[in-house]
């Protein structure tokens, strides 16, 4: 790979070799502009981790849409960070969707076995695929993706399992109050 100056070129020249497939070119333009993106991320995801995949992620976006970036004022940089504000936006929503909340300590309080141990009998009334549906995602914190490659079943199907798994498990939830 040859290098280049990036100094020597605007944003347009590097982006109009990057649509030619000038990985050095690319790569000068990420050189560039990934601390900001990063920045940007970061005021967004308050997370080190997650702002690194949104500049991951958009530096692929960039990559794979390099053909239909426009320049704003000769700059990259506004499209880059209106790529990165929608990952981040994405992995928030993500994150959100997997939330969690902890269950108390039961060994702690007096009866807390007793108190949840509705959730053990529901689970071990479960059929066998959704006893392990059940135990990847509801438990184990795996994506729908991740379970589906694991049961070999598709996205849609775990989603729509698990939404029966939890009205199911709602619905036991106010039987035993």
């Amino acid at each position: 790979m040859r290098k280049i100056d990036d100094r020597e070129l605007t944003d347009e020249q590097l982006l109009l070799l990057t649509r030619e497939m000038d990985t050095a070119a690319f790569t000068a333009l990420y050189r560039r502009h990934v601390s900001a993106v990063l920045r940007y991320g970061w005021s967004i995801l308050h997370d080190q981790l997650l702002a690194e995949e949104a500049a991951q992620e958009t530096f692929l976006t960039a990559w794979d849409k390099r053909r239909s970036i426009r320049i704003v004022g000769e700059s990259v940089l506004p499209w880059l960070l209106v790529a990165c504000r929608n990952h981040s936006r994405n992995l928030l929503r993500r994150r959100q969707k997997h939330n969690t909340m902890p269950l108390p300590d039961i060994g702690d309080s007096e009866g807390g076995t007793e108190e949840l141990s509705w959730i053990g009998e529901e689970i071990r009334s479960l059929s066998p695929a959704d006893r392990r549906l059940c135990e990847l995602c509801l438990i184990g914190g795996y994506s729908y993706r991740e379970a589906a490659h694991e049961l070999q079943i598709t996205e849609a199907a775990v989603g729509k399992r698990l939404q029966r798994l939890r009205a199911r498990l709602a619905e036991s939830t106010s039987s035993e109050e």
